[in-house]
This record gives C-alpha cells, structure tokens and sequence, in this order.
C-alpha cells in the first residue's frame, strides 16, 4: 500500500503543478487582454452556467467521484500487512530502561517454526505460513499409520509452540497443525 500511496501523492502532485501553471498562463493572458491562452475557460464557465444539478452529467459524475473516494477511504483504512513480529521486553521495561525495539519477520519466524518441525522425527518436510494472529503448519510424513500420522499431530504443534516461546513474541499467534501421509 505504501508504494500506491506514494505514487497517487506523485500523480496529485503532477496534477496540481499542471493546473497552477494552467491558471499562471490564463492569468497573463488575460492581463495582456488576449484570448484563452491554453484553454477555453470562458467556454467551460459558459456550460456550468448553463447546466443544473439534475442532468444526467452531473449526476455521473457525482457518483464516479463518491465511489473513487470511497474506494480510496477504505485502501486507506484498511489494515496494513503485518511485516514484522514485535518481541517482549517484559523485564526490560519494568526496570526503567527504555528496551531497544525488536522484532522478527514473517519469514524469519517462518524459518524458525519449520526449522523446530522437521527436527521431528517422522516428519520429511514442512511448510509454515505466518499471518497477524496464526501460524499454520503443513507438514508431511512418510508414514501411512493414521494413529502415528495423529501422534505426529500433536507432536508438531507442540513444537512449533515451543519455537514461538523462545522467540518471545509480544503477543503469540495461534498454532494449526495439520500432518498428512506423502
């Protein structure tokens, strides 16, 4: 979102310089008593006068202009994509010393939760997601035993609760699970 912000604020900016220089130029004209230098303002200001609020134009364009704001509101309000996972100071702060501010990524707390799930004996290989408030596990085994399959289940979502324990994360997203047979 930070890349579409930025290159909206360009394009206004364009938009505004355009149009002062746009005014700038009519202004001189105008002074020098010439006609319009770049645009027929005196045109357009003829049409305005000349059209109500209810013709179909107008109301178009009304409602261009709501659903374009609104769909900028919403870009805007909209919840930003988590980037990085925030680590706990607890006995930092209590003692009066301003903690440094830490935090993992995404990925690197990917890393560390699939890294403490293949160490699990049966499993082949893991993949981890990490969104705002879950982690999902996906692992595979080479086992076709549902009972070993369910054991290795809870196996590795214990451990990758424990990978987020010692990361220490300021608040720690839920674990699913799930191990299947390859």
């Amino acid at each position: 979102m930070r890349l579409l912000n930025r290159l909206l604020a360009t394009l206004l900016c364009l938009a505004l310089i355009a149009g002062s220089v746009l005014v700038i130029a009519e202004v001189i004209a105008a002074l020098l008593d010439r006609g319009p230098a770049v645009w027929d303002w005196r045109a357009t200001q003829r049409w305005a006068d000349d059209t109500v609020w209810q013709d179909v134009v107008v109301r178009i364009v009304c409602v261009a202009l709501l659903v374009v704001g609104l769909v900028l509101l919403v870009a805007e309000v909209k919840r930003p994509r988590l980037r990085r996972l925030p680590v706990d100071h607890g006995a930092e702060a209590d003692s009066g010393v301003r903690p440094v501010d830490t935090a993992y990524t995404r990925r690197g707390v990917a890393a560390a939760v699939r890294s403490a799930v293949a160490e699990v004996d049966g499993i082949r290989a893991a993949r981890v997601k990490v969104k705002r408030r879950a982690v999902k596990v996906s692992a595979t085994t080479g086992s076709h035993n549902k009972a070993m399959v369910r054991q290795l289940d809870r196996t590795v979502t214990e451990a990758a609760r424990e990978s987020l324990r010692r990361l220490q994360l300021r608040s720690a997203p839920s674990v699913s699970a799930r191990t299947r047979s390859a």
